[in-house]
């Protein structure tokens, strides 16, 4: 009977699985604008291609009520209860898609229905709808019982721990079935019992739109705060709930409290001016809706000054600017100009130096013209120029995109108030009225004037400004302004009038005393540029000349300098006196200006004046080669240093005796260093040195070569300016170096003739700082070594080995390593000096010649092994363990002496061999030493060596008491 029901279960399973994994549905997408629960669509989970057999509902559920009739096992019974329970659910849920399926078809083609093919179709459409709500009211009752199901199933089992899908599945059935407070009944058990549960994010936002639409405001915040709390992460809920707990709590009128929560999402969703900018779609609404409702709010709470309030206490915000904007619109809507003008004033007060504040401030200017509020219009319009105008604080510190935007609305309220004032004061009666009114107008064309000096309309306002400054009898300001407009604007219409009009006011004017021969000379200047302008005149020349010096005696030097090119164009027609004047006023003004290439055309075209004095000529030609020299600076400053150098360099060519050359070049040479022209720089600099040997400048001229043939690897050349800085310098540490260094530049240069003089001087004169003197003590050895010269070498190991042991506390680990070196390299030309010696007869000498060697090889040896250096401790250990070894060897195959008999020598080779004896003793002794040093993990070559003299030395054994302890200690 058991193996009968499981096989009918597993059956049943089969023909269920399709039913049962469709009938998990999810909730809305929170990011839809639909938040009705009756929108939730059905999870779609794609099944595997095997078909599956066609039943329907409610034959799945009976299959699953048979077995619910035999099944005895709880968890199985249980798990059926619970698909019965979403099946029904699910049927339901299968009607109605059906019935809306239906209805969409139907309307589409009722739309198109002048076919009578689709009419057709359309009726078709219309009788299988209405078979759907046949079917869909039968079904009703489906959802209805899965009601039941479900709360039967939480009764029954109320602590399973999978309740939670039961709660879910029993939510969306009351839903389904139009019980709102029910389903948020379900949701609120669900959320409290299962905080953890996979249903529990989607459910307590459901939970809150329920709540919400059900006016439970405060419950619906609470639900909101919860899925807040539970962070962004793996939260799809996050934003949308705190965008909707804001609008819960502006709902129940906590005003604050709303923006406080709109202003999380908006710094969280829109942490800068970029996700401002850049937001589209549902992002964009959000924002737009966001900053319409906290206007409102702020409305609500007063008016534009409650937003200063709040962000002063909450902190201020990038997108204060946004809510500023929609508060003034919203004002504007309702034609609440003064209102709207206000906030957006707030703005401006609150940000003056905001990107913006230009911007905002024309909108209220803008207001009130619409308004046509005149005087509140031109007052702001004031306003805005003081603030925001050209010269301001606030156009000082921004950048030209800003003041492009002012440009405009700028130039438009100046012209409007200077037009406007200058009629007003025309048609005044009362002569104080006009005053008044003419002196705004003067001041509001100024302002354009300065504003916009280079604005095509500009020279209207000159003209204008300087028929105001007649009217108001300023001829001074007249003149200056009609004279802009005749010899700056001479295309404008009106020029030949405003050039008469100015010698009209030069006339007119009546200066003081102590100005009247300024005065006059302007007068002259002023007459002289009309005639130039205008009516040819023959004395055009000689007055544009004398016109020129007195405008550069008084340092007005663009005029001169304008006038004195006018005059020398008609060079031709001016005696040389004149040529020569126009060409030293040109020359000294354009200097002044510093536009020095033409200073210098000039200053030369006057030199050349064949009545000046040799002082003058001798002083203008200086003032040509400061010209010079002035156009390398500028080309300098410009980045153009190869036109700064050729400036520099052609001074000595055009002006050679200039006292001004010698900066030039040094500052060629100089800049030539800069920019990594070593080639070029090693020629001026060597030239310069030769020019000027004695000159301050020279001195710094050694170490910039050195800089250049490092460059190019002139090692050689490097060196030898080293040398230089040695000998000369008088800063003893600057020395030192540069005489190691010019050493080591030696030696890279492969001259070792000179390194080694170069190294010797400093061995000889530094014994400080020590690293350096042993240093220069090791190169000296290395280079005798390369060129084989033992007697010299010698030396200088010795010398690195007194210099250590005199360094005591001093010594560095690469002193002692050097120190090693050198004793040892010194116990290998001692040994090689041992070796050749052949024990021979007479015996006695031979020996006491080999054993002179091996003691001073010995010696060495020793002082390299008390150095300590690994390297060397191994390897003088062998030597002096073979020194030993090879001493004894040496005695037992030494030549015997002739003439003796058997008996005699037997006794000889017994003396032999107690003279060898120990020596082969303390050889073994010092090898087991060496060997010994394998103990703490050292093995090298030296040591693999004393392994193999061992192996020759230890055949038999011998127990002599005569040993040479001495010697061994030394190696210990």
């Amino acid at each position: 009977m058991s193996n009968i029901l499981n096989h009918h279960w597993h059956v049943l399973l089969l023909i269920a699985f399709s039913g049962l994994l469709s009938s998990c549905a999810v909730f809305q997408d929170p990011a839809e604008q639909q938040t009705r629960l009756e929108n939730i669509p059905q999870l779609k989970v794609r099944l595997m291609s095997n078909e599956t057999p066609e039943v329907t509902h409610q034959e799945v559920i009976e299959r699953y009520q048979q077995y619910l009739a035999v099944a005895t096992e709880p968890e199985m019974r249980i798990r059926v209860a619970h698909r019965i329970a979403s099946l029904k659910l699910q049927s339901e849920e299968v009607s109605q898609e059906r019935l809306e399926a239906a209805e969409d078809a139907l309307a589409a083609a009722q739309q198109t229905n002048d076919d009578i093919e689709i009419r057709n179709q359309a009726e078709k459409l219309a009788q299988e709808l209405a078979r759907e709500q046949q079917v869909s009211g039968a079904e009703r009752g489906m959802a209805l019982a899965s009601i039941k199901d479900y709360e039967a199933l939480l009764e029954q089992y109320p602590d399973r721990l999978d309740n939670d899908a039961v709660l879910y599945q029993l939510a969306k059935a009351y839903h389904i079935t139009g019980q709102p407070y029910q389903t948020i009944s379900v949701l609120e058990e669900l959320v409290l019992k299962y905080p953890r549960s996979v249903y529990y994010l989607e459910s307590e936002f459901r939970l809150g739109q329920l709540l919400y639409a059900a006016g439970d405001y405060e419950a619906a915040a609470e639900a909101y705060q919860r899925l807040i709390d539970r962070g962004r992460e793996d939260n799809k809920y996050y934003v949308s709930a705190g965008y909707l707990k804001a609008w819960s709590l502006f709902k129940l009128e906590q005003n604050e409290a709303s923006l406080l929560a709109f202003t999380r999402v908006m710094d969280e969703e829109y942490p800068d001016v970029a996700a401002l900018s850049s937001a589209t779609g549902s992002e964009l609404d959000m924002l737009n809706d966001i900053l319409r409702i906290m206007a409102i709010i702020f409305d609500y709470m007063g008016d534009w000054q409650q937003i200063a309030v709040f962000y002063d206490q909450h902190g201020q915000r990038h997108y204060e600017y946004l809510i500023y904007d929609r508060l003034a619109e919203q004002y504007y809507d309702k034609k609440y100009y003064k209102s709207g003008a206000s906030t957006l004033r707030a703005f401006v007060l609150r940000y003056p130096d905001d990107v913006l504040a230009p911007q905002y401030y024309a909108r209220l200017i803008e207001g009130y013209k619409e308004a046509r509020y005149s005087t509140l219009l031109r007052k702001h319009q004031g306003i805005y120029i003081q603030r925001f105008g050209v010269g301001s604080d606030y156009w000082n510190s921004h950048n030209e995109a800003v003041r492009d935007v002012i440009r405009e609305p700028l130039a438009m309220y100046l012209w409007d108030l200077a037009s406007f004032h200058h009629a007003w004061g025309q048609s005044a009666k009362k002569r104080s009225d006009k005053q008044q009114r003419l002196e705004i107008a003067s001041r509001w064309y100024q302002e354009y004037v300065r504003s916009f000096p280079l604005a095509d309309d500009v020279v209207e306002a000159h003209f204008l400004l300087a028929e105001v400054s007649t009217e108001l009898k300023d001829y001074v300001k007249a003149k200056d302004h009609y004279e802009i407009v005749a010899y700056q604007y001479p295309d404008y219409e009106k020029a030949p009038e405003a050039g008469y009009a100015a010698i009209l006011a030069f006339n007119k004017h009546k200066p003081v005393a102590a100005e009247k021969a300024v005065w006059r000379q302007l007068t002259v200047a002023s007459a002289m540029r009309f005639v130039q302008e205008f009516p040819q005149d023959e004395r055009r020349g000689t007055v544009l000349v004398n016109t020129s010096e007195m405008l550069l005696k008084d340092k007005y030097f663009e005029q001169a300098l304008t006038t004195s090119r006018l005059a020398w164009e008609a060079k031709g027609n001016l005696p040389e006196r004149y040529q020569y004047g126009a060409a030293l006023v040109r020359g000294h003004s354009a200097f002044e200006l510093e536009q020095y290439p033409e200073a210098e055309l000039a200053l030369m075209q006057a030199s050349q004046y064949s009545k000046l004095s040799r002082k003058k000529r001798r002083d203008l030609r200086e003032k040509v080669a400061a010209s010079i020299y002035k156009q390398g600076e500028q080309a300098k400053q410009n980045a153009d240093y190869p036109a700064a150098v050729g400036h520099w360099r052609r001074l000595a060519v055009v002006i050679p005796e200039s006292n001004t050359r010698i900066n030039a070049e040094y500052d060629a040479a100089t800049l030539l260093m800069e920019t990594k022209d070593y080639d070029q720089a090693i020629e001026v600099l060597l030239k310069f040195r030769s020019d000027y040997p004695q000159h301050k400048l020279t001195a710094d001229i050694p170490s910039k070569l050195i800089v250049a043939y490092e460059e190019k690897g002139d090692w050689r050349k490097a060196a030898f300016e080293l040398q230089t800085i040695w000998k000369t310098s008088k800063k003893p540490d600057e020395q030192r170096i540069a005489c190691f260094q010019s050493a080591e530049y030696f030696e890279k240069a492969d001259d070792q003739e000179n390194a080694i003089v170069m190294y010797k001087r400093y061995a000889h004169s530094y014994k400080r700082p020590f690293d350096a003197a042993i240093e220069a003590h090791f190169k000296l050895d290395q280079i005798y070594a390369s060129r084989g010269d033992e007697e010299k070498r010698r030396f200088w190991l010795g010398k690195i080995i007194s210099l250590n042991e005199k360094a005591k506390d001093q010594q560095t680990d690469r002193s002692k390593y050097l120190a090693a070196k050198a004793a040892y390299e010194l116990g290998e030309f001692e040994r090689q000096a041992f070796e050749k010696v052949a024990l021979t007869l007479p015996l006695d000498k031979s020996v006491t010649q080999k054993n002179h060697y091996m003691q001073r090889a010995l010696k060495r040896y020793t002082q390299a092994v008390q150095l300590q250096v690994l390297e060397y401790t191994t390897s003088s250990t062998y030597r002096i363990g073979e020194l030993y070894k090879q001493l004894a060897q040496g005695l037992m195959s030494s030549e015997r002496p002739a003439g003796m008999d058997e008996l005699e020598l037997e006794e000889y080779q017994f003396l032999l061999e107690d003279q060898a004896f120990p020596l082969e003793e303390a050889a073994i002794e010092i090898h087991q030493t060496n060997i010994g040093r394998t103990y703490d993990g050292l093995y090298d070559n030296w040591v693999k060596q004393s392994f193999g003299s061992m192996a020759e030395l230890m055949p038999g054994q011998y127990n002599k008491q005569e040993r040479a302890i001495g010697y061994v200690e030394q190696v210990r």
